[in-house]
């Protein structure tokens, strides 16, 4: 049987059906139906130009496939009911027909020609939203001789324009959609939508390392309503503060990365990595010997070595309640240290502070000896 007869057969059936169901009072269901294609443009244009198919049906199924002369387009977007954009794929060659498939059929139309004219494509722009009056920096190739830049069909002004780059104000009566740059060989678009509002951004955070658990404090624009913060992809709670801060919680699985701030008109990524640092806890022991020399140690729970050589060591005395450094070492690269200080009777310790190593990637931690007393 043929796609034509299997097609009118279903139509068929379904009208019976609607007829039938009205006759009995009932309300008839919605049938899915298969799309047509009226027309597309430009008719022209080489391998990566985007070409605009309108019809109806495309998402009643939604379309799964969109072929160029049987060639697999390199990716399509459905914007609509009666709108598809897709991309030319590689392989496409001479002139053929463009084709639209649902679940419910296959519609085609004749007359697409590859040629080598040279039509515009836009890879990436950024930002990726922004009010009214933004200025938004296009990428993609073919650009220079550009005759027309739009946002969701509303036309933009430009300049500094070349053959990979165009900057771009959105225009004042601009809503969301695609942004499409028109040459003579045709036109390009975005595959994703430029959004028309005030997407945040980040000018900082503090601290700039820590391990997890640690509350990172950002600052920005526009993080009034943000929905999500992550740490290199990975999900933290977070609280809101004011429209310019928000406090954020390293999560348990982060590691070093980018922070990024997600509101409803887009994202903000950090320019900046934040360090998840890695904590190893240590400690230190204290012994002293006579005409007095102090003795001790220092060890790493988890055998990071690191934290245990070149230790920078004080040896304080408990002077009138305080405690009062009266001598300073540096671990060996095992971690025992000997330090001979004045020969004085009281209560004595030894100090390691906290360090960090690697570019804060290591954090050694800070550690205090019990206290030990000296008698003559």
């Amino acid at each position: 049987m043929t796609l034509f007869r299997r097609h009118m057969g279903r139509r068929v059936t379904a009208v019976g059906v609607a007829v039938a169901l009205l006759v009995l009072g009932l309300a008839a269901p919605a049938y899915a139906a298969a799309p047509t294609i009226t027309s597309f443009l430009p008719i022209t244009g080489p391998v990566g130009c985007v070409v605009t198919i309108t019809g109806t049906n495309f998402n009643n199924p939604n379309v799964t496939d969109v072929e160029f002369d049987n060639i697999n387009a390199a990716s399509f977007r459905i914007d609509s009911g009666t709108s598809i954009t897709a991309v030319v794929g590689t392989g496409t060659t001479g002139t053929g027909a463009v084709e639209v498939t649902n679940a419910d059929g296959t519609d085609s139309l004749a007359g697409f020609t590859v040629a080598s004219t040279t039509c515009p494509t836009i890879t990436s722009f950024t930002p990726t939203c922004g009010p009214v009056g933004t200025s938004v920096t296009i990428t993609g190739t073919n650009l220079t001789g550009a005759t027309s830049v739009t946002f969701n069909n509303v036309t933009a002004t430009t300049s500094g324009n070349s053959a990979t780059q165009i900057t771009a104000t959105v225009p004042a009566t601009a809503t969301t959609g695609p942004i499409r740059v028109t040459n003579p060989g045709g036109t390009g678009s975005s595959l994703t939508n430029f959004t028309v509002a005030a997407c945040p951004t980040i000018t900082s955070f503090t601290p700039t390392f820590g391990p997890v658990g640690t509350s990172v404090t950002i600052t920005g624009t526009n993080l009034t309503g943000a929905t999500a913060v992550t740490f290199n992809n990975v999900t933290a709670t977070f609280v809101v503060n004011s429209a310019t801060q928000i406090t954020a919680t390293v999560p348990a699985t982060a590691t070093t990365g980018k922070v990024k701030v997600t509101n409803p008109a887009g994202s903000a990524t950090s320019t900046a990595d934040f360090v998840v640092s890695t904590v190893h806890s240590r400690s230190i022991t204290l012994s002293l010997k006579k005409h007095l020399v102090a003795k001790g140690n220092v060890s790493v729970g988890d055998a990071f070595t690191a934290c245990a050589a070149s230790v920078p060591v004080k040896i304080q005395r408990r002077v009138s309640g305080n405690w009062k450094s009266v001598g300073s070492t540096t671990t060996t690269a095992s971690g025992s240290y000997s330090k001979k200080i004045k020969d004085k009777a009281g209560k004595y310790r030894a100090k390691a502070p906290k360090v960090t190593l690697n570019n804060n990637a290591d954090i050694c931690s800070g550690d205090k000896s019990p206290a030990r007393t000296h008698k003559h």
